[in-house]
């Protein structure tokens, strides 16, 4: 008994002695991870692209649609790391307008790097990545999806993004994301669904 009170002891000790060295470096920790601006909202519309996704890329020669998108969604950050990246959750609701309108809502995992600044601009790359379900297909994933006779309601949601602030409003910021559906190489289908050049705006609190 007594030697394990002596254990429990020395147990005690060390990890007093672990706290009074943790406390004070995880507080200085955290007043670079503190972050107010841990949710956010944001609104985005677009022209949808007739490419797939890496010709989606070169936004500035596309061919676009008479199709559209128009959406809004929601953020939330769960972990900061103090050399910039953010990692959290995303959910969103959108209308695709056009020859055969349909419904779209999307969640996943997403992650932001505020770690470039020009000046007063800061520039955050940022990457979401979950699933995306649709009512129905439209433009050129309805001829892609026809041809190999699949149903393409349910894809995986890709949504590569960068966003701008200015220091003057570090609570807004413009984005521009390219929101993309797919089968992810055949993992679900393989198709390379729809791809919609965005841009919006995200009022973060």
């Amino acid at each position: 008994m007594q030697k394990t009170n002596g254990r429990q002891g020395s147990l005690a000790r060390i990890a007093l002695m672990i706290c009074l060295f943790v406390i004070p470096s995880s507080t200085k920790a955290q007043d670079l991870l503190t972050d107010d601006n841990d949710e956010n909202l944001f609104v985005m519309a677009g022209p949808f692209s007739s490419e797939q996704f890496s010709g989606t890329l070169e936004f500035w020669d596309n061919q676009y649609e008479s199709n559209g998108f128009i959406g809004a969604g929601y953020q939330r950050m769960l972990y900061a790391h103090h050399g910039g990246m953010k990692l959290g959750v995303e959910a969103g609701f959108g209308l695709r307008l056009g020859v055969r309108s349909s419904a779209e809502v999307w969640a996943g995992g997403v992650a932001r790097f505020d770690i470039f600044r020009l000046g007063d601009v800061s520039i955050t790359p940022a990457l979401t990545a979950g699933f995306s379900v649709v009512t129905d297909t439209i433009g050129s994933e309805t001829v892609r999806a026809d041809a190999l006779g699949i149903n393409a309601a349910l894809l995986y949601y890709l949504g590569p993004e960068l966003s701008f602030a200015h220091a003057a409003l570090p609570n807004m910021e413009m984005l521009a994301r390219l929101h993309h559906r797919s089968g992810g190489f055949g993992t679900i289908a393989p198709l390379d669904g729809s791809n919609a050049v965005v841009v919006g705006l995200r009022y973060k609190y």
